[in-house]
């Protein structure tokens, strides 16, 4: 039998395969791998400065648009908070007017009977009645006052609704028809508050309106109809009298958006809106 002969193990090292590499390659390879792994290095350690430095101004830029809506939001607060809002000055239209009546030298009765007693008002054409507190103080009466000086009864939602009321008279030819003119401030609020105090807009009105109330005393409380006038849209108080059917006692009418008349006659309601639309002409 042969001898069996002892296995040698041969044991390699990262010195001897380096120091073999380095015997079996060439100096400029050598040279050129340690060049491109440098190279990899440098890039790689860019890379991650730059995807550092991309972290830091996207979360710096998220940082400055959160401040940004902030400081916009804020602005937006504080102006409504701070700033008064434009309003659109409230107006009836422009109407020649009479001489002024001091409300704490005549009462309404008074007032509508030297209004009907004028005798310098031309035909046809609609006046507005100038109602100060004070010969002195040539302010015009709040809606408030004046409703107060027509010593009325409507509600504070009903005086609430309107912007500015003034009295007028106009001549129809035959006679001198006082009328009530006011500006409202929200056509669908204001529209509602007139349907509540229909009931009583006789009893309320009628001094301004110069009803004789002791006619149509039974009336009060009735309702309104809904009708047109002049191809305008109004709500009416109508009776039947010995004489007429559904005889007009009074009614009010929306003739523009924003304008609201109270009156007795349709001629007085067609003259009112004829200028009115002159005006907006």
């Amino acid at each position: 039998m042969e001898e069996e002969k002892p296995i040698k193990h041969v044991v390699h090292t990262y010195e001897d395969d380096l120091s073999k590499a380095m015997d079996t390659t060439d100096a400029s390879v050598v040279q050129e791998l340690l060049s491109e792994g440098r190279e990899r290095e440098a890039i790689e350690k860019e890379t991650k400065i730059r995807t550092k430095q991309k972290s830091w101004y996207s979360t710096c830029s998220i940082i400055l648009i959160i401040l940004t809506l902030f400081a916009i939001v804020y602005g937006v607060y504080h102006y409504k908070r701070l700033t008064v809002q434009v309003q659109k000055s409230a107006t009836v239209g422009v109407f020649p007017s009479t001489k002024a009546i001091v409300s704490r030298e005549l009462d309404i009765r008074t007032t509508i009977k030297t209004l009907v007693e004028n005798t310098e008002l031309e035909d046809g054409k609609p006046y507005l009645v100038p109602i100060v507190e004070e010969a002195n103080n040539p302010t015009l009466l709040n809606p408030s006052m004046l409703f107060s000086f027509f010593e009325s009864g409507v509600s504070e939602p009903f005086i609430s609704s309107f912007n500015l009321v003034r009295l007028g008279i106009i001549s129809t030819g035959n006679s001198h028809v006082p009328f009530i003119i006011g500006s409202t401030k929200d056509s669908e609020i204001s529209s509602k508050e007139f349907l509540i105090a229909e009931p009583s807009l006789l009893k309320n009105l009628y001094k301004a309106l110069g009803v004789d109330i002791g006619n149509y005393e039974q009336e009060i409380g009735k309702t309104f109809v809904s009708e047109y006038l002049y191809n305008i849209p109004v709500r009416s108080l109508r009776y039947d009298s010995k004489e007429e059917k559904a005889k007009l006692i009074f009614f009010y009418a929306r003739v523009t958006d924003d304008i609201v008349v109270f009156t007795t006659s349709p001629g007085a309601l067609k003259a009112i809106y004829d200028s009115l639309i002159r005006q907006r002409v």
